[in-house]
């Protein structure tokens, strides 16, 4: 296993994360107050990149489904969770029928998709040389 540079300290200012691929991996580097943390980039429970979703702390959620992973260890912190509301009030000014139908409809997707496994993100050995973001691969 080597180090290979990934990015420029400057591209991942603190509080950011930017998403790399290296070594047939894709990687989500994050700036958590200067020090870099690398973890996978695909969201074990429906693939999404995890470096699209909003950094706080040291935790990274999901943008798709709400999973919530640390940073610096990879771990799951939260499964995901299908926010059916919105999707339910866009059929408000249908008939009666059709806005049961849908909700039934976004109330079995919700119950099919939390069922679905999430995993722990692999983590990856970072370090800072000069002004170069280093990755274990």
């Amino acid at each position: 296993m080597s180090f290979v540079k990934v990015a420029k300290v400057s591209e991942i200012p603190a509080g950011t994360m930017k998403h790399i691929e290296a070594g047939g991996k894709e990687i989500c580097i994050a700036n958590v107050s200067g020090k870099f943390y690398a973890i996978g980039d695909r969201c074990g429970h429906e693939n999404a990149r995890l470096s699209t979703g909003p950094l706080e702390g040291t935790v990274v959620t999901c943008p798709m489904h709400f999973s919530k992973f640390d940073v610096t260890t990879g771990k799951l912190l939260s499964g995901p969770k299908l926010e059916t509301g919105g999707a339910v009030k866009m059929f408000e000014r249908c008939p009666e029928d059709v806005q049961k139908a849908m909700t039934q409809m976004f109330r079995r997707l919700a119950e099919s998709q939390s069922q679905i496994k999430t995993y722990d993100q692999q983590v990856y050995e970072v370090k800072v040389v000069g002004s170069d973001v280093l990755v274990q691969l």
